[in-house]
């Protein structure tokens, strides 16, 4: 009987191999890595994010002939949305894409103006080295001129960074959970982001991240 048992462990292993795909569990995880984010009311085209002057984040992928041209540049996605209410009614704001379409959808007053937010996620599996004390410079474009920044703190591993147009600062964080709900449900209130000084026209403020780590399949 024990003989039988062992056998039919051995098939059943096998067969699940070959059919199941099982998965023996292992993986190699890294710190959770750093999140940017900047908001603004203003008229911004497009946002690039630098480490340490290296660009991080792309907001697509080129390829050419089949094959991807910027793949080893990116070392992580650029998210571009655009906030902003749908009708006269509705007294949250939607999340929509960052295109010319959308921004027809949109009904913006003094109280609600239409936001653009730039959203950059990076972790040391991508970034191939540690984002401790990086040094985080911020490029933004628009139609008639460019302007750089660099942020006057070094970034910490672990951390949301959440960059707004100084000139808006009082705006957005007086948005209640009804106004942001999708971004209230996950950061919360504007009492939970430590404020880490204004830096050439952009402030800054700071959450830790929930994550202790980011785990990839090997």
């Amino acid at each position: 009987m024990q003989k039988k048992t062992k056998i039919y462990l051995a098939l059943t292993t096998a067969i699940c191999g070959l059919f199941c795909g099982c998965y023996d569990g292992e993986t190699e995880c890294f710190p959770p890595g750093a999140n940017f984010y900047l908001h603004s009311t203003s008229d911004i085209d497009s946002v690039h994010f630098y480490l340490n002057n290296e660009r991080i984040c792309y907001e697509q992928v080129i390829y050419e002939d089949g094959l991807c041209t910027n793949c080893a540049k990116i070392k992580g996605r650029l998210s571009e949305n655009i906030e902003c209410r749908t009708s006269v009614e509705d007294e949250s704001y939607s999340i929509l894409p960052f295109e010319s379409e959308y921004f027809d959808s949109c009904v913006a007053s003094e109280e609600f103006p239409i936001w653009k937010t730039f959203d950059c996620r990076i972790n040391e599996k991508r970034y191939k080295k540690s984002i401790s004390s990086s040094k985080l410079t911020v490029y933004v474009f628009s139609s008639n001129r460019s302007e750089e920044f660099e942020l006057g703190i070094r970034i910490a591993d672990g951390n949301h960074y959440n960059i707004i147009a100084e000139q808006d600062t009082a705006a957005w964080y007086s948005y209640t959970a009804v106004t942001l709900r999708d971004y209230f449900d996950y950061y919360g209130p504007a009492s939970a982001w430590k404020r880490a000084g204004c830096y050439d026209g952009y402030c800054v403020a700071i959450l830790p991240m929930t994550e202790d780590a980011v785990c990839y399949d090997k």
